[in-house]
């Protein structure tokens, strides 16, 4: 075995030593850095409108965060299409929760577009994380694989 893959190992065993939630904030935390960098990326030097911002960010950072935490947080294998389905549902319930925030924050509160998105990105997180967890890659029990 070579040295990058025995300290990939390492590394990984480590990381799985963290608690899930701590696992979900930390690859959370990375995908949302991400996400809300893309968003500002097409906002300000796109000059692009917030809702096409949105929906810009929102694919390309999609599939990035299904990635991370399908492994990283949950640590699923198996059932790929079922669960990247699941979560593609999750986040595009995640994206119309947050364009009607945005849109709201925006018109109606007269807040400034990546301060209204910063406010969503704290609500969102939690959502998400209850969304993901107990629908997008809810672990199976023993019961549920002898019946499939």
């Amino acid at each position: 075995m070579s040295f990058i893959w025995r300290l990939y190992k390492k590394v990984e065993d480590f990381w799985f030593t963290f608690p899930e939630k701590l696992r979900y904030l930390l690859v959370g935390g990375f995908n949302t850095v991400f996400a809300y960098g893309v968003y500002l990326f097409f906002l300000q030097i796109c000059h692009f409108s917030y809702n096409s911002s949105l929906f810009l960010q929102n694919f390309i950072s999609i599939n990035v965060s299904i990635f991370t935490m399908r492994y990283f947080v949950f640590q699923s294998h198996g059932r790929f299409w079922a669960e990247f389905f699941k979560a593609w549902q999750v986040y595009i319930l995640m994206l119309l929760l947050n364009c009607v925030s945005l849109n709201v924050l925006v018109q109606w509160l007269h807040l400034h577009p990546a301060l209204a998105q910063g406010l969503y990105i704290f609500f969102g997180t939690i959502i998400s994380f209850l969304l993901h967890k107990y629908y997008s890659f809810k672990k199976r029990n023993a019961e549920n694989f002898s019946k499939k």
